[in-house]
């Protein structure tokens, strides 16, 4: 091929050789889950004879395996002996309730094969199984698990934002958190006052678990719940002074958001307040990856700035829309 400006300095390929070796690593890191490779270490098999004996595993492949988890700093090692560090000790030794391989192999198939191109040229998605899917729900319930496990840890941040929405814990307040999850949210305002009622709505099995946290904080007589499709459960008419809409308004249209927002419109008393802490659209480069996973895992889901945000609320009845310090939505029903 005729180099038609042969004084062009040739680029290097710094960027591209990043990404390939990329895929090895992230191939590497899928075997060592789906291996299962930090539960055998936690068990004893702390040797790459060891694993491959007790495994039958070929022994030069788990050694190769192990020195990559070193290399990705998930391992460390002395001698022939590999030991756990403490993010994989945490995170990735099965039956541990913060373990997030399943998590991790979900998110391996985001591309669904090499599928993700044709969603580019049909549109048709999401890709294989809807997000809000319950299907999905042991998949959330592992996303959750610092939250589940290390609640204190948000507590500070969570009374933050209530203070920034000029929303303050009171005797009687009644505030109904929308696909909850872990609800540290909401539970912050309970800890800072018994009179305050929550009502959670989620899948049943994430509200159990939510339940017993809430339980060992000792605020679980203040919480009341509705489990099942946040679609389908009936949040009632004129109950809360307060609905907060957490991670979730993301994963839908803005047809459906509309829908949600004016059945929460029923649920508040006059007055009332809807929070939207959700996903935003912001100028930075994270929040490219945000909106992919969300064109593949959600049938219409999205990125949605204030103004699409201010134009879904008003248009189901909302007034007094603002955004809080580019984060979280506040609106009202008047």
């Amino acid at each position: 091929m005729k180099n038609e400006n042969p004084n062009m300095e040739v680029p290097t390929k710094e960027i591209i050789g990043e990404l390939e070796y990329s895929l090895f690593r992230i191939g590497a890191f899928r075997a060592g889950i789906e291996l299962h490779l930090w539960g055998k270490i936690a068990s004893g098999e702390d040797t790459a004879a060891k694993i491959a004996d007790q495994e039958g595993w070929d022994l030069a492949g788990a050694r190769i395996l192990l020195d990559a988890m070193c290399s990705l700093k998930l391992l460390s090692k002395e001698g022939d002996h590999y030991n756990l560090v403490p993010e994989s000790a945490f995170y990735l030794v099965p039956g541990k309730p913060t373990y997030l391989g399943d998590l991790l192999l979900y998110e391996y198939h985001w591309d669904g094969n090499g599928r993700f191109s044709d969603i580019i040229r049909t549109g048709k998605r999401p890709m294989k199984d809807e997000a809000t899917s319950p299907d999905l729900v042991p998949v959330w319930i592992a996303d959750y698990s610092r939250r589940w496990t290390r609640p204190e840890c948000y507590f500070e941040m969570e009374k933050s934002l209530w203070q920034s929405l000029d929303i303050q814990p009171r005797d009687g307040l009644r505030v109904l958190d929308i696909a909850c999850g872990p609800a540290p949210h909401s539970m912050e305002l309970a800890r800072q006052h018994p009179g305050v009622r929550l009502t959670w709505v989620d899948w049943e099995e994430v509200l159990q678990t939510a339940v017993k946290v809430a339980g060992d904080l000792g605020i679980a007589g203040q919480i009341s719940l509705l489990p099942g499709d946040l679609w389908s459960v009936d949040y009632g008419e004129e109950l809360y002074e307060i609905a907060y809409l957490g991670d979730v308004s993301h994963f839908f249209g803005q047809d459906e958001n509309t829908l949600l927002f004016h059945k929460v419109h029923t649920a508040l008393v006059s007055g009332g307040v809807i929070v939207i802490n959700s996903v935003a659209r912001r100028e930075i480069e994270e929040k490219v990856w945000d909106g992919l996973w969300l064109y593949v895992a959600t049938a219409s889901g999205g990125l949605y700035d204030f103004g699409e945000y201010k134009s879904m609320l008003e248009s189901a009845g909302f007034t007094n829309v603002e955004d809080i310090n580019k984060g979280p939505i506040r609106a009202e029903k008047t």
